[in-house]
Order: C-alpha cells, then structure tokens, then sequence
C-alpha cells in the first residue's frame, strides 16, 4: 500500500495543492455528494490527526 500523504489526498479529490483557491461562499451547499466519500478510512484518519494536531499547536 502507497503512503499516506496530504498530497496524495489532495490529488485523489483532484485539487493541487499549489494553486487550489476555496470558493468563496458565504453558505454551504449540500446539494452535491461530498468529494470525502471517496477516501478510505485510513486517508480520513490522517486528516484528522493532522486537523487535530494543527489545533493543539
């Protein structure tokens, strides 16, 4: 299995990581399906660990 990496994640939801820009949008749209839903477990575990470690620091 290839390691798990912020950028790996990024390029399986299809966004690079340099030049990706949020929209900009004063409320959610939940019309869509969640481009998360195609991540494993493992990959959504690594994103929170990193979230949770950006709020402790």
């Amino acid at each position: 299995m290839a390691k798990i990496t912020y950028e790996s994640i990024c390029e399986k939801l299809g966004f690079d990581v340099d030049t990706y820009k949020p929209p900009e949008c004063k409320t959610e749209d939940e019309t869509g399906e969640s481009p998360f839903r195609s991540l494993t477990m493992e990959e959504l575990d690594f994103l929170t660990e990193r979230i949770e470690n950006r709020q402790n620091t």
